[in-house]
């Protein structure tokens, strides 16, 4: 069988999580999915009080999907919830939603899906999604870490309470793009949205489109897109597109791979791509700080990626490190 997809749902504080997941669990299209809570203050859906303890806390919402608080730690309610539906004691579930708390920093629970080999045989990452408030979004990224943290490793901004607030969205725009211009951005009203527009496996040919760029092999931070530049100085957070104008032979993958663990550490927040191999195999890329997992065959690559696209996601370092970056995983000068 194979992996299941996790989607990570976190978000700053009172950033619309609930409100969007409630939505969500209404919509036929979410009732083949599992959701675990890990906001256990704010955890009403539908009405069901879902307490935190043992594997009996999962309850069935009228959509057919399942909820269940994280009581234990992650990889065991993930594993409880396999086993149960492997035994038949849950209805079939075809993905799974983790709810994070406002203040998690969504690196360490996307790496947990790998960390434990038994795990990883039966889960994968399929995507982060981040929910922004439009009303105090722009203060929460400056004044809070994890709320940058949040932004920038998403590969889906759900943008809410745009019809309450009072700052251009303008503003909030350049201020998402300057954290995160990779991330696809979609907008919710009182958390009505598509299930579709939401949980987008980044495994899967529509979303391996956005990798897509229109220019070379380059860095997005190295003088072409200014507001990342000047992010980069300010923020200390960047997010670097390469895209490759030859295959990838295995070789220099792996070369890469232990050069960034060395030369990046915990400067790497994220990594994600989708890569033509000199084998002609197409493989899709994942890493989430030091974490590396195994590259996952693809049935195909878009023709719009050519031989491939790769994102960094970084902190703390600078346009020299991310060129040899390019120039290691590209073979172009810097």
């Amino acid at each position: 069988m194979a992996p299941l997809p996790v989607h990570i749902l976190t978000g700053f504080l009172g950033s619309g999580k609930t409100t969007l997941l409630a939505a969500l669990v209404r919509q036929h299209g979410f009732a083949d999915t599992a959701v675990v809570v890990n906001e256990l203050g704010e955890v009403g859906l539908d009405h069901v009080l879902v307490a935190p303890g043992s594997e009996d806390d999962v309850v069935l919402l009228e959509s057919g999907c399942l909820c269940c608080a994280l009581g234990n730690s992650l990889q065991e309610t993930l594993e409880s919830l396999h086993y149960r539906r492997v035994r038949g004691e849950l209805p079939p579930f075809a993905r799974v939603v983790v709810e994070t708390t406002g203040v998690a920093d969504p690196g360490p629970i996307a790496a947990t899906l790998g960390l434990d080999s038994a795990i990883a045989r039966h889960y994968r990452l399929g995507s982060i999604v981040t929910v922004v408030d439009a009303v105090h979004a722009r203060e929460q990224l400056a004044r809070f870490e994890e709320a940058r943290r949040q932004v920038a490793m998403a590969d889906r901004l759900v943008v809410t309470k745009q019809d309450l607030a009072l700052s251009s969205a303008a503003a909030l725009d350049g201020a998402l793009r300057s954290l995160n211009p990779h991330a696809v951005k979609v907008s919710a009203v009182r958390g009505e949205i598509a299930a579709d527009d939401v949980l987008v496996d980044m495994l899967q040919p529509r979303a391996l489109e956005k990798y897509a760029a229109r220019h070379e092999c380059r860095s997005d931070v190295g003088g072409h897109d200014h507001a990342a530049h000047d992010h980069l100085a300010e923020r200390r957070i960047a997010s670097t597109a390469m895209r490759l104008e030859r295959p990838l032979d295995w070789p220099r993958y792996a070369a890469w791979v232990q050069w960034l663990q060395r030369a990046f550490g915990e400067r790497l927040l994220r990594m994600k791509g989708a890569v033509r191999m000199e084998d002609g195999s197409a493989q899709a890329l994942h890493a989430v700080m030091r974490l590396f997992t195994a590259p996952s065959a693809l049935p195909a690559l878009p023709a719009a990626l050519g031989n491939g696209v790769v994102v960094l996601i970084t902190q703390d370092a600078d346009e020299a490190l991310i060129a040899e970056a390019r120039e290691r995983l590209c073979g172009l000068p810097r």
